[in-house]
């Protein structure tokens, strides 16, 4: 089940730094996390928060080893965009996958959560510092849970190419 980040999800990502623009909220680049840094952080979060379920409800983890760099502030700061495919086992109910993953998060400091549903699907997004943020959709026709990760807001090292894969 190896999948590539879809242009959707980039335009959803792109969409949401292009409101937050326009929102007058200043959002803050963090000067000091390095590209990898970033990356990873992006990356346990997907980790954690299939870890946050029930093992025998999960099998087939493929989390993406390249993602891409996407606008994050109007200065040019980027963040990493990644994510992860699961399968989910037994045909779970929503509340057994997405309310447990959404209560996983309740009370830990620098996190919130929304959750929603969009064309019968359950979601839960979980928003980080400094931009971060993974939207995490449970598609139960398809015992598929789908995470996509964007890092906190970062400035790309020197000889970076904001257009390319990382």
């Amino acid at each position: 089940m190896r999948r590539n980040v879809p242009l959707t999800v980039f335009a959803a990502l792109v969409l949401v730094a292009g409101m937050a623009g326009c929102s007058g909220r200043t959002y803050v680049v963090n000067e000091d996390m390095s590209l990898d840094g970033a990356k990873k952080l992006a990356q346990d979060l997907e980790l954690e928060i299939v870890q946050s379920l029930p093992p025998e409800l999960v099998t087939n983890v493929e989390q993406q080893d390249e993602g891409a760099l996407l606008p994050c502030s109007r200065d040019g700061a980027r963040q990493w965009a990644g994510g992860l495919t699961a399968t989910i086992v037994g045909n779970a109910p929503p509340e057994e996958v997405i309310g447990v993953i959404a209560d996983s998060f309740v009370g830990r400091e620098h996190f919130n959560i929304s959750r929603r549903e969009d064309q019968g699907d359950s979601i839960v997004t979980v928003r980080g510092p400094d931009q971060a943020v993974w939207v995490v959709r449970y598609i139960r026709p398809r015992a598929e849970l789908d995470i996509d990760s964007g890092s906190p807001c970062i400035r790309l090292p020197d000889g970076v190419w904001p257009g390319g894969s990382y």
